[in-house]
């Protein structure tokens, strides 16, 4: 690999970042405004979808719906829980769209107010909202959390016909350097969580994120409702997302080029490093496979 030159990096990451926002717009110009989603030619699937986001996000969580439609098909219900930062535009272009996903407000009143540890976490992060939501869902059926930055792709269409991710709890691992690591059989391998994809049912026991914040005695940090999931997935035997078809991976933040293309992978999380990769090339290419 040829060596960058001094602040090459950051400039083509800067150029780059440019480029995003200028699709972003033409997104939200050419594709927002349009009527809803065509779900006549479309598979029905049998998993409920929940996310967590806001108005700051908004773009990021209709092209992340679109991914779901085009690459798995179309879910029981999804049930999009906003920060309460959403508009009155915004919530009715969702709904115009997508005539399967409900929004539901977070309120504190409602996901806090009986919990103490919850309010004190509240305090030092906001990610408390998340977490709040996702324990607080009601769970008949597999449903699958995802964050409004992540992205389907062709290969998520063969896990959810396989019946693999059927039953269980499953995660998709945070970034892991060299992932043939994690494969190495002569090596231990952990897998740590990443709570922007996460795979539950009415068997994941929410007790087990309590009584991880129980044992912090107050030293909360911003990754505490992500560590909290990984404490509970680990102690009720969830199962680990293949971490080269699920990605999180921001290796290519100053790159011109992206390393993972839709035909290969499953998914990919687009962390707030490699965010601008989401729109570099427009949303179209997303849909390329």
């Amino acid at each position: 690999m040829r060596k960058k030159l001094p602040y090459q990096g950051g400039l083509t990451k800067l150029l780059c970042q440019k480029k995003a926002a200028w699709h972003k717009k033409q997104f939200q110009k050419n594709v927002l405004q349009k009527d809803n989603f065509d779900r006549a030619q479309l598979k029905e699937i049998n998993f409920e979808i929940i996310s967590f986001s806001g108005a700051k996000g908004f773009e990021d969580q209709v092209l992340s719906i679109y991914s779901f439609l085009y690459y798995a098909g179309v879910p029981i219900k999804w049930t999009l829980y906003s920060d309460k930062s959403y508009t009155q535009e915004q919530k009715d272009i969702l709904k115009k769209k997508f005539s399967f996903v409900s929004i539901t407000d977070w309120d504190v009143n409602n996901y806090c107010s009986n919990s103490k540890i919850l309010n004190d976490y509240l305090k030092i992060c906001g990610l408390a909202k998340k977490l709040t939501a996702i324990i607080s869902h009601p769970y008949f059926q597999q449903t699958i959390y995802l964050d409004s930055d992540i992205i389907l792709y062709k290969n998520i269409s063969f896990y959810l016909s396989s019946g693999l991710l059927n039953k269980g709890l499953w995660y998709a691992s945070d970034t892991l350097g060299n992932v043939n690591d994690y494969f190495n059989s002569t090596k231990e391998s952990l897998y740590p969580l990443n709570s922007g994809l996460l795979i539950l049912n009415d068997t994941f026991n929410a007790d087990d994120i309590f009584y991880y914040f129980e044992n912090l005695n107050g030293k909360y940090e911003y990754f505490s409702e992500q560590s909290s999931f990984e404490f509970a997935f680990r102690r009720q035997d969830a199962n680990i997302l293949d971490p080269r078809q699920f990605i999180n991976d921001p290796c290519d933040q100053f790159d011109f080029n992206i390393k993972y293309d839709p035909h290969n992978i499953a998914m990919r999380h687009y962390t707030n490093p490699v965010r601008h990769k989401m729109w570099q090339k427009g949303w179209q290419w997303h849909f390329k496979a």
